[in-house]
C-alpha cells in the first residue's frame, strides 16, 4: 500500500517553488512508495504526481480527507484543515527572501506551533525530507483524535454558565443618579 501525500501551496499568488521542488525531489526517490497529489498553484508543474494549478475547494477537502500526509505552506487555513482532519501537517513556511509571500509572518506563526507540537515544521530541504522520510516510516506520527470545535465550545459554555449561577447578584454596584 502507498503512502498518500498530498501537498497544496495555497491560493497565495506568489510562487512556492522550493516547496514544489524539495518535494518532488523527495518523491522522486520514492516513486515505488508514495502516491503524491500537487496543488502547485503559480509555481513551475512538478515532474512527479498528480499536480493541478489549484483545485476548487471542495475537491481539495475531499484529497485531504483521502491523505495519509499533508505538505502545505505555512498559512493558518491549510493548517487548521488538516487538523481538523486529525493529522498534524508538514509546513514549510513561506519566505519573503524568495518572494514567496511580502513578510516572514509564517515563520512566527509555525515556529510557534511547531513548540506546542501541532504541525512538523521543515525550514530547509534536509529538514523537510527527514519529515517525509519520518511520515513513511510511521505515517501514525500523523494522525491525531481531532476535537470537535463545536462540542467544545458548547461545553465549556455550560460550564461558564453553571461557574455563574450560584453567584449572589451584585446590588448597590451601579448607581442611579
Amino acid at each position: 500500500m502507498s503512502l498518500r501525500i498530498l501537498e497544496t501551496v495555497g491560493s497565495d499568488h506568489h510562487p512556492f517553488d522550493r516547496l514544489i521542488g524539495w518535494t518532488d525531489a523527495w518523491v522522486g526517490a520514492h516513486l515505488d512508495q508514495v502516491e503524491l497529489r500537487v496543488q502547485y498553484g503559480t509555481a513551475t508543474v512538478p515532474q512527479h504526481g498528480d499536480a493541478s494549478d489549484f483545485l476548487p475547494h471542495p475537491v481539495l477537502m475531499r484529497e485531504l480527507h483521502a491523505a495519509d500526509v499533508v505538505v502545505t505552506q505555512g498559512g493558518p487555513m491549510g493548517i487548521v484543515e488538516t487538523r481538523r482532519r486529525g493529522l498534524v501537517p508538514i509546513v514549510v513556511p513561506r519566505l519573503k527572501a524568495f518572494g514567496e509571500v511580502v513578510d516572514d509572518h509564517q515563520v512566527d506563526l509555525c515556529r510557534q506551533l511547531a513548540g506546542r507540537g501541532d504541525i512538523w515544521i521543515a525550514e530547509s530541504q534536509a529538514e523537510l525530507h527527514a519529515c517525509l522520510d519520518r511520515a513513511l516510516a510511521d505515517p501514525a506520527a500523523l494522525a491525531f483524535e481531532p476535537v470537535d470545535a463545536v462540542a467544545a465550545v458548547a461545553g465549556s459554555v455550560s460550564k461558564f454558565a453553571a461557574a455563574v449561577a450560584d453567584l449572589p447578584p451584585r446590588r448597590g454596584l451601579f448607581r442611579r443618579r
